[in-house]
């Protein structure tokens, strides 16, 4: 018996010294695996080196980033560089906001704002096109009613897709709940404040039968705290896209076209666009952090705030969508609304580099990925839903080196996905560049995100 144990132990020693000797190989090897899974709370880390990527000069996004911070551009962010579907930089820098203490995590969800475009809406109207449930040939108002019989109905998805539909920029939405006379001078003496909003001294008056500051069967949607819209709000803003002045054909850069998106995929669908994402993409996925409404499953100090106060609603913006279009829609709308950390946002935008594959499973067909990533329009500007690099280096949202083949959108609230099938590459950058006033758009100025993107490029020369 005595032997027995004595040749047990001997060959647990000898396993624990093969399962050593194995890990010290792969630690001294081009690839360091710390985690299986990616997007999970530890992750794996590789080598730039074993990618074709100098480390060195991709560590040199470090001292881009904290200069950034140091300037005041955004108080904090998540940078992550992928290549060949390998991680090969993904940090973390700076806090919450500049007074606090709070560090960000790979966890952290930011606000994407305009990158929910293309990270939500816009892989609803791909499935549904790979499910031969819509073609962008397709007039918008044979699913949208509201359009028929106006100067609007012949609008095409592809116009919406490309931005060329004539529809504006951007619509008002907010104005319909509030008073006409909006000042404080007509507020004076007033003791009603169900319906009132106080904001650096300034008074906003919402039309009592249109706002409440507590839900109720007729008051479901949620604009931020004790703040409720009116049900028949959505059919209102409708209607005033339908009512609005169309303009020409020529490119214009609008959140009122996806907006139009988002009601085409829930027409189709069936259900609401949160739903029906959850359901084809993001639950299966397994992208625990990306989510439209994201205070309904997480934390809200899991969320980077965007704003300390906006016009709109009283008190700091954390957890409710920055887009005041996108925030009187419900929070999820076409235009923005999806929240996320920079790994979640990195699987969505491997998957479609996987041409609609990702860990065995079938997203999307690769036929469907190559037509909507390679696509563009005759004005040259736009892909179909997605933004492209532009020959013009002040007019480009990307790196003079980016190849034309590179596909993506950035965020008012200091985010960018860029996706470079030629080079196999991903780079994706969130902050909340807004906190704690967008007044002024100092990452912009600063360059900051095109930047990290050169440096990118140049670790690969």
């Amino acid at each position: 018996m005595r032997k027995m144990k004595k040749a047990t132990t001997l060959l647990l020693i000898l396993l624990f010294s093969i399962i050593l000797s194995d890990q010290a190989g792969n630690n001294s090897s081009a690839r360091t695996k710390i985690s299986a899974k990616y997007n999970s709370e530890a992750t794996a880390i590789y080598s730039p080196d074993a990618v074709g990527m100098n480390s060195s000069t991709l560590s040199r996004i470090d001292s881009i980033v904290k200069e950034g911070i140091k300037e005041r551009a955004f108080p904090g962010c998540q940078v992550i560089v992928m290549r060949e579907g390998k991680p090969v930089y993904d940090k973390c820098f700076g806090n919450y906001t500049y007074e606090s203490a709070q560090n960000v995590k790979p966890t952290t969800l930011y606000d994407l704002a305009s990158l929910s475009k293309t990270t939500g809406t816009l892989l609803g109207i791909m499935k549904l096109y790979d499910d031969n449930k819509l073609k962008i040939t397709d007039k918008a108002s044979n699913y949208l009613t509201f359009l028929r019989g106006t100067n609007k109905e012949n609008i095409t998805i592809k116009e919406l897709l490309f931005h060329e539909s004539g529809l504006p920029a951007g619509l008002p939405f907010y104005k319909l709940a509030m008073e006409k006379n909006n000042t404080p001078a007509f507020l004076a003496g007033t003791k009603d404040t169900t319906h009132t909003v106080r904001l650096n001294s300034t008074t906003m008056k919402y039309k009592p039968d249109w706002v409440s500051k507590i839900q109720g069967a007729d008051f479901q949607s949620q604009v931020s705290d004790s703040f409720y819209l009116s049900n028949r709000f959505h059919k209102a803003a409708m209607q005033m896209i339908a009512d609005t002045r169309l303009n020409s054909k020529a490119y214009v850069y609008s959140c009122v076209n996806f907006i139009l998106l988002k009601e085409i995929v829930e027409t189709i669908s069936g259900i609401r666009m949160d739903e029906f994402l959850n359901k084809e993409f993001f639950v299966p996925m397994k992208l625990s952090s990306m989510t439209y409404l994201p205070l309904r499953t997480h934390n809200k100090d899991e969320i980077a705030p965007t704003l300390k106060r906006d016009f709109l609603r009283n008190g700091i913006v954390q957890g409710y969508v920055h887009d005041p279009d996108a925030a009187f829609l419900g929070g999820v709308s076409g235009n923005a609304g999806l929240f996320a950390s920079a790994r979640d946002v990195a699987t969505v935008y491997q998957m479609l580099l996987n041409k609609g594959e990702l860990d065995g499973k079938r997203y999307l067909s690769a036929e469907t990925c190559h037509f909507f990533t390679t696509t563009t329009s005759p004005s040259g500007r736009r892909g179909l839903g997605y933004d492209k690099p532009v020959p013009a280096p002040k007019s480009s949202p990307c790196c003079i080196d980016a190849p034309s083949t590179v596909y993506g959108h950035t965020g008012y609230t200091g985010t960018c996905c860029w996706v470079d099938p030629t080079n196999n590459l991903i780079y994706v950058f969130l902050s909340n560049r807004t906190y704690p006033n967008d007044g002024v758009n100092k990452l912009a100025k600063t360059g900051v995100r095109t930047k990290i993107q050169e440096v990118i490029y140049q670790s690969m020369k």
